[in-house]
């Protein structure tokens, strides 16, 4: 390594012609610090109006609500020799309409030993993100649902025992991993994930054959449904990507998910989604029909408007042609700070997923710290 510095120093001082000096003493000197992290502060305040023909209506039984958010995360590592400590941790506080509530998730706490380049071990609270999909992931049988109006959110894991394997290869198939993942839920453990005491064995095996890539996971559980499943992405050019999931259990129910990403040469990007699933969900839970498309457009620096970025989002239920449109500015002009303004609304008949919503629409400021 000194070798390389060298040759680099002095090739560059006929250039400088002796402006600067090294030491090699000082090379020596630097270390690497044996922890990391990174996390942001962030505020939002949100106006919503009430839909009065919602069946939910009563419960407010007014015309609209304040909603005042404050949200901490950091995340932090500390290295040694070949272990990695990983911590995430969210505090959150919500002020609904003056109704207060405060909480603080772990959402990874867990230990990484990396015995050498292909094997490694991590036992703790882990979140696999398993899947390719941007806002659904029909594969992710571990992972928690992501949140339709903020997928890239910090995600509560499940305490899990991974051994993870992977090779570096040097012909069509460039890559191989495996990952085999043990859980155990009980009614207090992992509880989340199934209320009932049971074992849980998730394998993944991932290739990166030519320029796609592919997994293949299998989910065991000795007291529920097994699970199959398989995802691809693969770029067909540098600036447009193609992704899909299938995931099936063995009680019959599947879901898939098939979508794009494209970047044009004036940094628009567009984002669609078409997800499916064999049976309705439970209404409680985000996107319980059978079939819905996303579509969203990202532009950067519009009008030449410096660190300014516009965003439209479109969420369509195409069962009941209901769907939610959201509107956004963000601007990025200060050093670690974000704003950003949105606009959601919700639209469809009285009957509808989104027209039946309680909230008819959300006005949204927000302001965030990143460090």
């Amino acid at each position: 390594m000194k070798q390389v510095v060298l040759a680099f120093f002095c090739s560059s001082s006929f250039l400088l012609a002796s402006e600067y000096e090294f030491n090699f003493d000082e090379l020596e000197t630097i270390e690497t610090k044996a922890y990391e992290y990174s996390g942001y502060i962030q505020g939002d305040y949100k106006y919503q109006s009430i839909n009065k023909d919602s069946p939910s209506f009563p419960s407010k039984n007014k015309n609209s609500q304040d909603i005042y958010l404050g949200e901490f995360f950091l995340n932090y590592k500390y290295f040694q020799e070949n272990y990695t400590f990983h911590i995430d941790l969210m505090a959150n506080y919500e002020d609904i309409d003056n109704f207060k509530n405060n909480k603080t998730t772990l959402n990874q706490g867990f230990i990484n030993y990396k015995y050498d380049d292909n094997h490694q071990l991590y036992l703790g609270k882990k979140t696999p993100k398993w899947g390719k999909g941007y806002y659904f992931n029909p594969i992710a049988f571990i992972d928690r649902k992501k949140d339709p109006n903020d997928p890239e959110a910090s995600r509560e894991g499940f305490t899990q025992l991974n051994y993870k394997y992977n090779k570096v290869l040097e012909n069509d198939l460039k890559n191989i991993a495996f990952d085999a993942i043990y859980l155990r839920t009980t009614k207090d453990f992992n509880k989340d994930l199934y209320t009932d005491s049971s074992n849980i064995l998730a394998l993944k095996t991932y290739l990166l054959y030519k320029d796609i890539d592919i997994d293949f996971i299998y989910t065991y559980n000795d007291k529920q449904t097994n699970k199959l499943g398989v995802d691809f992405s693969t770029n067909l050019e540098t600036n447009f990507e193609i992704h899909g999931e299938y995931g099936r259990f063995d009680n019959g129910f599947y879901s898939s998910l098939l979508g794009f990403k494209y970047l044009t040469e004036n940094e628009l990007t567009i984002l669609s989604e078409y997800y499916y699933q064999s049976e309705t969900q439970s209404k409680n839970t985000p996107f319980w029909d059978k079939k819905y498309l996303i579509n969203s457009f990202t532009q950067k620096e519009p009008f030449d408007l410096l660190y300014v970025s516009i965003y439209y989002k479109n969420s369509l239920n195409l069962k009941d042609d209901s769907f939610q449109n959201k509107f956004g500015v963000l601007y990025t002009g200060i050093t670690n700070f974000d704003l950003e303004f949105s606009y959601l609304k919700n639209s469809g008949k009285n009957s509808s997923e989104y027209g039946s919503k309680l909230i008819d629409n959300t006005s949204l400021v927000s302001l965030k710290y990143s460090f």
